[in-house]
């Protein structure tokens, strides 16, 4: 079980959530996808990164208030493990969540593997941001050559001091994570994380936008 842990004075954000980190993506722009840390290099003296670590051609978002379809269905080789969600648990659907969103297996999955990954774990809205904001494909060709498999774990969930206080529909939560990216030249652990906002929809807990990673 996920559990929410209190925060100390480092993980304050004054106001408004805020971040020491990257900030939220521009109005209209869906939120990209940690690229793993092994090809960050290489993929952007290729010319190859737009900013998301899987790549296809945008497929079209759904028509207003509908879910747009999964581009693709899950491998039943893929090594991403996405926790079962408890839905009435905020915690739970973002530990779920980011595990979708953050992991890539570009030996065993579809370049939109991650979004049928995620479709059960966001709104309709956050759902059709994640389906417009995905690169070209060259991107996702390059880290299948390389056969690189780039897995998270969460290792704590915190509501972050400064947040809005969670309410009976709203929820910010801080997701601190480690990143294992693993290629046939190695092997590299590395610190990760997001804040999200979850919202609840009937009696499900959703999450509804990437504040911040």
């Amino acid at each position: 079980m996920i559990q929410i842990k209190t925060v100390g004075a480092r993980d304050r954000c004054p106001g408004a959530v805020r971040s020491t980190r990257r900030s939220c993506p521009p109005p209209g722009r869906g939120p990209r996808r940690p690229l793993p840390g092994l090809l960050l290099a290489a993929l952007l003296a290729a010319g190859l990164v737009t900013g998301c670590s899987a790549g296809a051609s945008s497929p079209r978002p759904g028509a207003a208030g509908t879910r747009p379809a999964p581009v693709t269905e899950v491998p039943a080789g893929s090594l991403v493990r996405v926790p079962r969600p408890d839905y009435s648990s905020p915690a739970s659907v973002a530990a779920a969540f980011y595990v979708a969103w953050a992991s890539t297996d570009a030996v065993h999955d579809q370049p939109g593997t991650y979004l049928a990954l995620c479709a059960p774990l966001v709104t309709s809205a956050l759902e059709r941001q994640l389906a417009a904001s995905q690169p070209a494909p060259a991107a996702w060709q390059a880290m299948h050559r390389a056969r690189l498999v780039s897995l998270a774990r969460v290792r704590a969930v915190t509501h972050p001091a400064g947040a809005p206080a969670p309410t009976a529909t709203v929820v910010y939560l801080r997701l601190y994570a480690a990143r294992v990216t693993t290629t046939p030249a190695g092997r590299r652990v590395a610190s990760d994380g997001i804040t999200v906002q979850l919202t609840r929809t009937g009696s499900r807990w959703l999450v509804s936008a990437v504040l911040f990673y």
